[in-house]
């Protein structure tokens, strides 16, 4: 599997592409701004793309899907808890968005496709429905905004739920074995050992 990060917009989101080199079969998660930055990768690489995915509804991690929808084609993926969020200006701080999800998942859904198999783990907090991305067989999870390599996602949006951020982190994240790496929404990849000793935030919330 190879996973392209695209880093867009002011916020500088990071976007991601994942696909099998033989089937070459793609999801895109997140695709926050810069739509010309996707569609270019996915050109030159000979992509066909499957589906978008987005980890929740914030402005700058959906800014090219409608662009990207229409070029393609392809079902978007969101939780269910954000499906209003998505099509809310007031709760995406978007001036005018509101897209309308195809595919709505739930905690421990799997979407498939080509070689692929994406299994949702519901960890709100961020925002109701934010969920993170685990490839299964895989040592690998797309985090979203729910957790950086030395921060967590912000809980003082429109939305958003600070108890449910914390309960994210006990109960589910701090699960995670050391070797699994995160990528993020925002910021570098990690591993969850290195998450364990640098992120101030994340230790403070699994032990508060």
């Amino acid at each position: 599997m190879q996973i392209e990060r695209l880093v867009v917009g002011n916020l500088e989101t990071n976007g991601y592409i994942i696909y099998d080199e033989k089937i070459k079969e793609a999801f895109i998660i997140d695709p926050g701004d810069e739509a010309q930055k996707f569609l270019n990768y996915i050109e030159d690489h000979q992509l066909h793309p499957i589906g978008i995915i987005l980890t929740h509804y914030h402005h700058d991690h959906i800014g090219a899907v409608k662009f990207i929808k229409k070029k393609y084609n392809v079902p978007i993926f969101i939780h269910q808890d954000d499906v209003e969020g998505l099509k809310n200006p007031y709760l995406n701080y978007s001036k005018d968005m509101s897209i309308t999800p195809d595919k709505i998942v739930k905690d421990k859904d799997e979407i498939n496709g080509g070689n692929i198999t994406l299994e949702v783990i519901h960890t709100p907090g961020h925002t109701p429905g934010g969920m993170c991305l685990k490839v299964k067989n895989e040592k690998i999870i797309f985090t979203g905004d729910t957790l950086f390599n030395i921060e967590i996602g912000r809980t003082d949006l429109a939305g958003s739920d600070p108890y449910a951020m914390l309960d994210s982190m006990k109960n589910t994240i701090s699960k995670w074995e050391d070797d699994i790496i995160i990528y993020p929404g925002h910021g570098e990849k990690a591993n969850m050992n290195f998450v364990r000793k640098n992120n101030m935030e994340y230790i403070y919330a699994i032990t508060k």
